[in-house]
């Protein structure tokens, strides 16, 4: 009798167990089911939500560009100003280098804060208007180069005892018989003579004239430097 009534006993509260285990599971069903129920709704109110968050987001830094771009173009143009009126200035390279510094920031700036397909036309069309001005700079410069380049140019060409416009050497005195060129002007042994007298001299090659009679002293004078190397008389210089 007491065997049977431990077994019933025991079956009673095996029953209960179960009984409280089923429930459990039910109501973790439901948990679970709630659980997806409510991340669902979450998800559905975080698209728009990241939406939101994007659209702020990128007004938040196109304004941050514009507003760095406000400081940055104005001191870019500044620094081209400067530098294109102050080319011939001993601070020259200050200007370029201040130039490219603003250049390269608001390249940065531009990267940074742009779309990439807008930051690649902008780029392009930075480039094409760069390497434009730098063309029109170039042709310019050599339809009409500045006097002190041109002197530059003469100077060191008669120091070559060659022809400034066409790099023939100039032979006169005793200089006549040889020959030798930019590099090898300093090579040459030139023999010396005595009495010698200098002459007007025309380049036989290009037709220039390279010597002449000084108006003012009739001295044999460079015809394409500006003063006479005997009384200094200076003339214009074309």
């Amino acid at each position: 009798a007491s065997s049977l009534k431990l077994f019933l006993d025991n079956q009673k509260k095996y029953q209960e167990l179960s009984q409280a285990i089923a429930e459990l599971l039910e109501r973790k069903q439901k948990l679970v089911q709630e659980e997806r129920k409510i991340e669902h709704t979450i998800e559905l109110q975080r698209q728009p939500a990241h939406k939101e968050y994007q659209r702020l987001n990128r007004k938040h830094r196109l304004k941050l560009a514009f507003l760095q771009l406000a400081i940055l173009l104005p001191l870019l143009i500044v620094a081209v100003v400067l530098m294109i009126k102050k080319r011939s200035s001993i601070y020259f390279p200050l200007y370029l280098a201040f130039a490219l510094a603003t250049l390269l920031k608001v390249g940065l700036v531009v990267h940074e804060y742009f779309p990439s397909r807008y930051f690649k036309y902008i780029l392009i069309g930075g480039l094409l208007i760069i390497v434009g001005r730098l063309l029109i700079h170039f042709i310019h410069a050599i339809a009409f180069p500045k006097k002190q380049w041109l002197f530059k140019q003469y100077r060191e060409a008669y120091e070559r005892f060659l022809c400034p416009v066409c790099e023939f050497p100039i032979r006169t005195g005793p200089r006549r018989f040889l020959y030798w060129t930019r590099r090898t002007v300093n090579k040459i042994v030139v023999p010396a003579e005595h009495n010698e007298q200098e002459e007007t001299y025309t380049c036989p090659v290009c037709g220039s004239t390279l010597f002449e009679e000084c108006s003012s002293c009739h001295k044999v004078r460079h015809a394409m430097l500006p003063n006479c190397v005997h009384c200094g008389d200076e003339k214009e210089i074309k």
